[in-house]
């Protein structure tokens, strides 16, 4: 198997004991400007993403049927995310060079994930459309206050996420939550799930988390923002699986157009 990725809001303002709700078009609007900086913010990160390399450590595991760990893996690649590409829609190649590939001596099969460091892409100006979005209440965490955003994908539209399954890939339909800071629009966390069940296909459930964090360079002055941990849980009816990505030591990288990559397509799919 392989991964490559409403109610109405209320806003009460409270002042020396009155009330007052703020009226339905003015909350849209607001949303809608947090929705453009979030996808301008997005377009920025891709080109970030695109011209740095780091190390991914990525550990595999598979649950026994009482959640004892049958199989452990950890391996290390030197990655890199290519946009080859300026259209409007993100076509992005992922490259993985191996320094300590892990292989099951035990006959187990095990889940393969890639692409989630770039799960953020739901709220890129092509997939916006393909969403609907929610503004719930604000969260605070490590002193910082963040925008809790909920999305629901529109069946029939376009995703930036798919399932490959016995040679055949199948859309994934994702709602979920993602936590931003409301002022720059920059994706602090986002979590999904599915939407819509894919138990006919053997998938009972899917659930991925993903983390992003300031990365300072040197001689740089601006301040990169960059994956820094992926989770992705999947669970069939009888077999259940787990996989952890960690990005790190992040280096400023170029690549010339006839330099030789060995990459997977991340490829946008539609349902």
């Amino acid at each position: 198997m392989r991964f490559k990725r409403n109610h109405l809001l209320s806003v009460a303002l409270l002042w020396a004991g009155a009330s007052w709700t703020l009226p339905l078009a003015a909350q849209n609007r607001s949303l809608d400007e947090l929705l453009n900086r979030t996808g301008i913010s997005v377009t920025r990160f891709l080109d970030q993403l695109g011209s740095v390399t780091c190390r991914e450590e990525v550990l595999q595991e598979k649950f026994g049927p009482k959640g004892k760990t049958e199989e452990r893996l950890q391996s290390s690649f030197d990655y890199l995310v290519l946009e080859p590409n300026q259209g409007s829609e993100p076509a992005l190649y992922e490259s993985r060079q191996a320094v300590k590939e892990a292989h099951s001596k035990k006959n187990v099969s095990l889940l393969v994930s890639n692409g989630f460091a770039t799960e953020l892409l739901i709220f890129h100006p092509y997939y916006q459309p393909s969403f609907t979005f929610e503004r719930l209440a604000d969260v605070q965490m490590d002193g910082n206050s963040y925008a809790q955003i909920h999305f629901l994908h529109v069946k029939g539209r376009p995703t930036p996420a798919a399932l490959q399954l016995r040679g055949r890939e199948y859309p994934l339909s994702l709602a979920g939550t993602a936590l931003i800071d409301p002022a720059t629009g920059i994706v602090e966390r986002i979590s999904t799930d599915l939407e819509i069940s894919m138990e006919d296909l053997g998938l009972k459930s899917f659930h991925s988390e993903v983390g992003y964090a300031p990365v300072g360079f040197p001689q740089q002055t601006k301040t990169y923002w960059l994956p820094t941990e992926a989770t992705v849980e999947v669970s069939t009816l009888k077999q259940h699986w787990k996989n952890v990505h960690r990005f790190t030591n992040y280096h400023l990288f170029s690549v010339s157009t006839s330099q030789e990559v060995d990459v997977n397509k991340i490829k946008p799919k539609e349902q």
